[in-house]
């Protein structure tokens, strides 16, 4: 397991720097990070990387004292979290590490076997966090809650795309006032967007529009709030609107790339997002404007250049329908029937019906035409 953090690392880096004369905001760029993700530090919300507290040691003149108060620890076991299920009230820094560890594995678990399979262990997770969020108390409950907001946040969206929108809407409540009480703009962020693509697959462009830019407007890092913009634009989309879309799309890659300035402010959550994911959402912008040319070059960038590991991932399915629908019509149907094929085992080999029906639909349709 990777090590965690001192509990008083936050303390002494707010020491240090008021020793030293600096605010937040004259310490980010001294450290390549930003002012939200080094108040996140010292308020305890976040823990640093190993290379961030290197550059606050330096920066700092602090000697490495920052850096020596990461910690070694073994993993925890699946015992001793059972233990802590039972006894939430001894809840303790390893037990959150573990489970934090947990939901990273579970994220990247669902990118390949998909959301079905993942749903009941996950369901078994929120049942435990959410007792542990109503037995936290003490200096350990603000990283409880933020925690198991986190778990809300991945139930709901695994329950989006297993299409039982109801309980995922459920889910996404329980994250918004979690992430609420913890103060973590990412999260009230985050499931504003969400709840903005449960309104995607419902094709509400109104509400698609007000809840991502609602998303947009919260004080969260550049990326979430490029994914919120980039969804924006596709609520625009459906209703037209060619000239919002295009200053929303760029307005998303400028986010995009100030993320990439300061990779330690983005939350764990958005891993997947990429140049190559924005690239896809432009072709789908495209697609739903009928400029079937721009999409189909940017959605064949896009899941050209994504990583090794997100290719074969259940939600990249819906690009891939995208894409063949306007190769379809642009009469390349030879290329679409592969790619319709290929959607098929994806949705095979990830359990994912809806993708399946999809494709299937696809073919008949397309040989039909032929």
């Amino acid at each position: 397991m990777p090590p965690v953090w001192d509990g008083r690392f936050g303390a002494e880096l707010r020491r240090l720097r008021m020793s030293a004369g600096l605010s937040l905001r004259q310490l980010a760029p001294l450290v390549l990070s930003s002012r939200g993700h080094l108040h996140d530090l010292e308020t305890g919300r976040r823990q640093p990387t190993a290379d961030l507290a290197g550059r606050l040691d330096t920066a700092l003149d602090a000697s490495g004292l920052l850096s020596g108060m990461r910690h070694e620890i073994a993993p925890a076991d699946p015992e001793r979290l059972a233990y802590v299920a039972r006894h939430p009230r001894r809840v303790d820094p390893v037990a959150l590490h573990a489970l934090a560890e947990s939901l990273a594995a579970h994220r990247r678990l669902e990118d390949a076997l998909g959301s079905t399979s993942l749903l009941p262990t996950v369901r078994a997770q929120l049942d435990m966090m959410t007792t542990l969020v109503v037995d936290a108390t003490g200096a350990l409950r603000p990283r409880v809650v933020d925690l198991a907001a986190q778990w809300a946040q991945f139930g709901g969206w695994l329950y989006a795309a297993s299409d039982r929108r109801r309980l995922a809407g459920r889910w996404y409540t329980i994250a918004l006032e979690w992430g609420a009480e913890a103060g973590n703009p990412d999260m009230l962020a985050t499931v504003l967007s969400m709840r903005g693509h449960l309104a995607w697959s419902e094709r509400r462009a109104d509400a698609i529009i007000d809840l991502s830019a609602a998303a947009a407007r919260q004080p969260a890092s550049p990326g979430v709030r490029a994914i919120a913009i980039q969804q924006q634009a596709r609520g625009h989309a459906l209703t037209g609107e060619a000239s919002a879309v295009t200053g929303l799309l760029d307005r998303a890659a400028e986010l995009h790339e100030a993320a990439g300035q300061a990779p330690d402010r983005e939350p764990p959550w958005i891993y997947f997002h990429s140049a190559a994911y924005l690239a896809m959402q432009r072709g789908l912008a495209y697609r739903l404007l009928g400029r079937d040319a721009d999409a189909i070059e940017h959605l064949r960038r896009g899941l050209a250049e994504l990583p090794a590991d997100a290719a074969g991932a259940a939600w990249t399915g819906p690009y891939l329908l995208r894409l063949a629908a306007a190769l379809a019509d642009t009469g390349d149907g030879d290329e679409a029937l592969d790619i319709y094929e290929r959607v098929l085992r994806l949705g095979r080999a990830t359990r994912t019906t809806t993708l399946i029906e999809q494709a299937e639909s696809a073919v008949r349709t397309l040989s039909a035409r032929r």
